[in-house]
Formats: structure tokens, sequence, C-alpha cells
């Protein structure tokens, strides 16, 4: 039977990376993937695919946003081609409803669901909706794994830096990255970072 998978990490962990690998088997096998992504996501200017820090190829997604139903739209989807497998980048940016959505698809249509996303949002305490409703729903929970910026512990948390500052409060959606000058940066930290961040 298939599965609903959350695969979370904090950030620079991976995730997307390891997206592409289980694509790229799919897609060697001649077996047909749909790549999703919340329209949220709006680093690098990228639009319609999907992009790693650590593989030079991307790949096609299908942009979504708050209102679509995505069990609709995999039916859809199922009147043109036959899928193997469905994978979702950055899935903390999905609604609860879109969460419960494909584990119904996983349910009714014997697909596979494969969740990419972050757990914690860089808010103090918070999850993402998305992130919270997979933690409930997803049949299997696996974290990929990332290490502190400042030390040797397993980063868990999300610093965000505007300006240099560390932030606790403000939105749930910043774009941002982890590396270069933009006034935005992400770090991967563990919890003792994320409370007591070194200087920038």
């Amino acid at each position: 039977m298939a599965k609903l998978y959350f695969r979370y990490g904090a950030m620079n962990s991976g995730k997307t990376a390891n997206l592409l690998m289980v694509a790229d088997n799919y897609i060697n096998q001649e077996k047909n993937v749909i790549i999703l992504k919340p329209d949220k996501d709006t680093r690098w200017g990228m639009a319609g695919e999907v992009k790693s820090r650590a593989i030079v190829t991307s790949q096609p997604a299908a942009l979504i946003n708050d209102s679509l139903n995505l069990q609709k739209f995999i039916a859809e989807q199922l009147e043109v081609i036959k899928i193997a497998a469905i994978l979702v980048e950055e899935a903390q940016f999905l609604t609860k409803e879109q969460v419960r959505q494909l584990a119904m698809v996983v349910d009714e249509k014997n697909i596979p669901v494969l969740c990419y996303g972050l757990r914690c949002s860089y808010l103090d305490g918070e999850l993402f909706e998305g992130s919270a409703a997979l933690m409930y729903w997803a049949d299997t929970i696996e974290e990929i794994k990332n290490v502190c910026q400042y030390c040797t512990s397993k980063a868990t948390k999300n610093l965000l830096r505007i300006n240099g500052t560390p932030q606790y409060s403000g939105s749930f959606v910043v774009m941002g990255d982890v590396s270069g000058d933009n006034e935005v940066v992400f770090t991967p930290v563990c919890r003792r970072h994320y409370l007591n961040p070194p200087k920038a």
C-alpha cells in the first residue's frame, strides 16, 4: 500500500536534493512523477521548477496555491497519465486541508506522496500549518539531518536574521536563503544557538 511521507529538516539539509534524486530514479525507470510546489516559494526567481544548491539539474513543477483542491487536481492528471508518485517541495506551505487531500489521494488512488519541507518556522515555538498537518496525517515521518552552523549539534531550528538582527516574530512566510549577501538570511541552528545566536 502507498504511504504519505513527510521528510523534514532544517534549512540546507538537502531536502530538495533528496526530492530531485527520488524524481530522477522514477524518471530513469520511465515512470511518471508529478512535482508540486506552493507558489509561495519565490526564491531565486523560480517559477514552475524545483532547483537545489547541491544538484545542477532542475525538474519542472506544478505551482499550486492555497485554494487548489489537490484531490481534484490529481484526479484530473490521472485522466491523462498514469502517476507513479507525487513529490511535494516546500510542503510546509500547504494548507491543513491540502495535506488531508493528499492523504486521501494516497488512500483512494494508492499513489505514494512524498512531502519535503521545514518542520519549524523561524518564529519562536511555531510550526508551519502544513508541517503540523503532516505530522498528524503522515504514515511515515523522516528527519533529514543537518548540523548547526555554530557547533556540532544537530540543527533543529531555522534562525532568521534581517540586516544581521535575529528575528523571532513576524510573518510566517519570509523568503530568504542560507548564503550570500542578502539582507534576509536563514541559518540552520541547534536550540542553544537559536536562543543565544552568535553575532552575525
